[in-house]
């Protein structure tokens, strides 16, 4: 079973990516929860860890803001998810990790979409092969991220594509091609996807079979609700397009009640300046290739 990171703020009581995974049959000490050295729930969290056997990592949340680059004014507390997620290149490291799966606290299901059309809620067996898979993939074909798809991607009509120019919710990360992905605020998730790709390097997630259900990030309690809120969602429609406006723009969308979301322009986003086929995607085909990396060079550990 692949190690599962879970980023967590102020959800003590409602871990429901835990209570998911333990309810499938996976190991618990397989399971690792994260959060920052300001969470007022650290007791609770503790408690938690001790009834349910998962690990709970604390990581000092002033170290982290100090290397974080924000791009953009932060949020008044200076909080975003991808805090978290960078302070799991550490931990990885400690514990001699380096393949890992980092999905949000607020897991209900995965189900199976082959295509885009529902099928049933995944069973324990369908859950593990898809994730082994995806685990022997990236360690064969050398690249550092890769992703599942949830049910909020699945609005066209169903189609027979297999890959989706997207990484985020179910992210499997290879720490061997890279560390510390993330800046922007609170649309990391995207921002490292788009960097990644902006750098000519292959990455996206499965279009069709193994799809998350999770709850609404902006509606409930915990978590990053308070940010959303202070900024009216504005910050999280912003952050692609000022950090990278010739290949996103931010528009509103009807579907969505009409708020404010950014729109990646694919064609504008990989560099195409080679013709022709590129045969391998590992992210270390050149001898150049180091791993990716979004601190600053004088920084990084390559």
């Amino acid at each position: 079973m692949i190690d599962i990171f879970i980023p967590s703020y102020n959800r003590a009581k409602n871990l429901k990516t835990v209570k998911y995974f333990l309810d499938l049959g996976w190991k618990s000490d397989k399971l690792h929860v994260f959060i920052d050295s300001e969470d007022d729930q650290g007791d609770l969290y503790r408690a938690e860890s001790d009834k349910h056997g998962f690990h709970l990592h604390i990581f000092d949340i002033d170290k982290a803001r100090s290397s974080y680059d924000f791009v953009h004014r932060p949020n008044p507390n200076r909080r975003t998810a991808g805090l978290a997620r960078n302070s799991m290149y550490d931990i990885s490291h400690q514990l001699k990790i380096n393949q890992f799966v980092i999905i949000d606290d607020d897991t209900q299901n995965y189900q199976l979409q082959p295509f885009g059309i529902y099928r049933r809620v995944a069973e324990f067996l369908e859950v593990i092969k898809v994730f082994e898979c995806v685990k022997v993939f990236m360690d064969k074909q050398r690249i550092g991220v890769f992703g599942l798809s949830q049910t909020g991607d699945m609005f066209a009509k169903s189609d027979d594509k297999i890959l989706r120019n997207k990484v985020m919710n179910t992210t499997f990360i290879h720490t061997d091609y890279v560390n510390c992905p993330e800046k922007a605020i609170l649309d990391s998730d995207t921002a490292s996807f788009v960097e990644i790709m902006n750098a000519g390097l292959f990455t996206g997630s499965l279009r069709s079979g193994l799809v998350l259900s999770q709850c609404s990030s902006a509606t409930q309690k915990g978590g990053l609700t308070d940010s959303y809120k202070q900024n009216k969602l504005l910050m999280k429609a912003l952050t692609i397009p000022i950090m990278r406006p010739s290949l996103a723009v931010a528009q509103h969308q009807p579907k969505n009640g009409g708020r404010l979301h950014h729109r990646i322009k694919y064609k504008n986003l990989f560099p195409k300046l080679m013709k022709g086929e590129r045969g391998n995607i590992a992210w270390d085909t050149y001898p150049e290739d180091i791993k990716f990396t979004n601190k600053p060079e004088r920084n990084a550990t390559h």
